[in-house]
């Protein structure tokens, strides 16, 4: 059985892509991928008045791995100097295969 952990995130529109792009190669990670939604009051711009288009992202990794997949997204997603969104990780997750 594999210990899984959910690494996930709210980002600026157009950020998605280059995150599958960099982490889809990595035998550590599973699955990413990024869906469309809005946002408020976390981004530097506001598109649509109060809110402002934006990037659900999502990474399921080893957990012997969370750690290090977590500190390369965050570097890849400049968020120490960039307003770029948020991102956070779950706990461990278990999965069961035949």
């Amino acid at each position: 059985m594999a210990r899984l952990v959910e690494i996930g995130g709210l980002i600026k529109k157009g950020l998605g892509h280059g995150v599958t792009e960099r982490f889809s190669k990595d035998k550590d990670v599973i699955s990413v991928g990024y869906a469309n939604g809005r946002a408020s009051d976390i981004f530097d711009e506001q598109q649509f008045g109060s809110a402002s288009e934006a990037e659900i992202l999502t990474l399921i990794v080893k957990d012997n791995k969370s750690n290090v997949i977590f500190n390369e997204l965050y570097k890849h997603l400049k968020l120490d100097k960039e307003k770029n969104g948020y991102i956070f990780k779950h706990e461990s997750i278990s999965k069961s295969s035949k």
